[in-house]
């Protein structure tokens, strides 16, 4: 199968690997449950039923939050599915939005924010960390909810993998509905897997 040969040809280049020896990683980073960089085994494009399968891969490892991290050591990964109106997808170019301000969200409340968001929040002080400290998080597309603007980059089904991307810019914004949100800039890695040939390959 496609995926499965493009999963063995990427796992097998050492240079596809990000090199944790180079970033101080602590004990804790170094554990499989908050890894930074590429989880072996789990190249780009791998792809997941559901996001208790994702967490199980340690490729996101919130089974709800879109963010994993840590205020103090940065964020691991993201996950992307068309929760929130202000998200922008382009593919290589994302501009995330951060956690909180909506309601009951998990479990089909809508994606408009009804309250400001915070750079206090810990998930959202995470994944700013990573613009000062340079570290790339992996980035996780899940479907996109009925009834929202469909998204090209996203699976029709399931989670997927689609490698590194740095974050570039943390900034607060007012949002579509009026109220303040943590906004990040994200790029993908050169010299990964094309984003197009995922996709290709996605179910």
């Amino acid at each position: 199968m496609a995926m499965e040969r493009m999963r063995q040809r990427f796992s097998q280049d050492p240079s596809y690997f990000f090199d944790e020896t180079k970033m101080n990683l602590t004990a804790s980073e170094s554990n499989p449950s908050g890894r930074a960089g590429h989880i072996p085994g789990h190249p780009p494009g791998s792809w997941y039923v559901n996001r208790a399968e994702c967490s199980k891969a340690r490729v996101h490892g919130k089974t709800v939050a879109g963010i994993h991290g840590s205020k103090d050591n940065g964020a691991y990964s993201i996950c992307i599915s068309g929760g929130y109106e202000d998200d922008y997808d382009r593919g290589d170019f994302i501009v995330y939005t951060g956690t909180g301000g909506q309601f009951d969200t998990s479990f089909g409340g809508g994606r408009a924010q009804r309250e400001d968001q915070s750079f206090l929040h810990p998930d959202n002080a995470a994944l700013a960390k990573n613009v000062e400290t340079g570290r790339p998080a992996r980035v996780i597309r899940g479907p996109v909810p009925k009834g929202h603007e469909a998204s090209v980059y996203a699976p029709s089904s399931g989670y997927r993998y689609d490698g590194l991307y740095k974050v570039t810019k943390a900034y607060l914004a007012k949002g579509r509905s009026g109220f303040q949100i943590c906004r990040y800039e994200l790029e993908r890695l050169p010299n990964q897997v094309p984003l197009k040939e995922i996709i290709r390959n996605s179910p």
